[in-house]
């Protein structure tokens, strides 16, 4: 008893302290190591043509670290998993089975720091999921992502301007993609999917 209630005071204090739970205690454990090692395969079959193999970026926007699963862009994990499964891949939109649309989430996730663990992620949890998408790497970031966070700041990158294009993998998917919005949801036709 005495232990639950010291655990709810220190919840309420980092409440107070604006600290989310899910930072004091690392990211939350969402899928299975299985369904991550499916979605690689997937990714690299699928989405690796255009975002590249290390989700770095390519003709289509970065997957991973510090400026795609940012505070700033605000996303959950229902917002990219309700465009993925619409939009992506681009060449043959909504194509993919609902478990290979979770698999793939699986990996971004896997790659952007969050732990796998015992339960399964299923395609309604996905879709309901308020969990932030937030880059759980060393210290935030690490080795190319922080260069290209500080390269992307140093350039003023948000989103490519008239006469100004952002150093590779520097825009974020709201001003690469046309459509997603943080919050919401949109498919390429503009219809609100929420």
């Amino acid at each position: 008893m005495r232990t639950r209630g010291f655990v709810l005071a220190l919840s309420i204090l980092l409440a107070a302290l604006g600290v989310e739970c899910g930072e004091a205690a690392g990211a939350a454990a969402l899928f299975t190591a299985a369904q991550a090692r499916a979605g690689r395969t997937l990714f690299e079959q699928k989405c690796a043509m255009c975002h590249g193999r290390h989700l770095q970026g390519l003709s289509g926007p970065a997957l991973k670290g510090p400026l795609f699963a940012s505070r700033k862009a605000g996303y959950t994990v229902r917002d990219i998993f309700l465009f993925l499964s619409v939009n992506m891949p681009a060449y043959a939109p909504g194509s993919l089975g609902a478990e290979q649309y979770v698999n793939v989430m699986s990996f971004l996730l896997q790659q952007n720091g969050f732990p796998a663990g015992r339960v399964a992620l299923t395609a309604q949890a996905a879709a309901t999921s308020t969990v932030a998408l937030l880059y759980h790497g060393p210290d935030g970031r690490h080795g190319r992502d922080a260069r290209r966070a500080r390269d992307c700041a140093a350039s003023g990158a948000r989103a490519p301007s008239a006469g100004h294009a952002a150093p590779r993998g520097c825009t974020p998917l709201a001003a690469a993609v046309p459509g997603i919005e943080a919050g919401g949801h949109r498919h390429a036709a503009g219809k609100r999917l929420r």
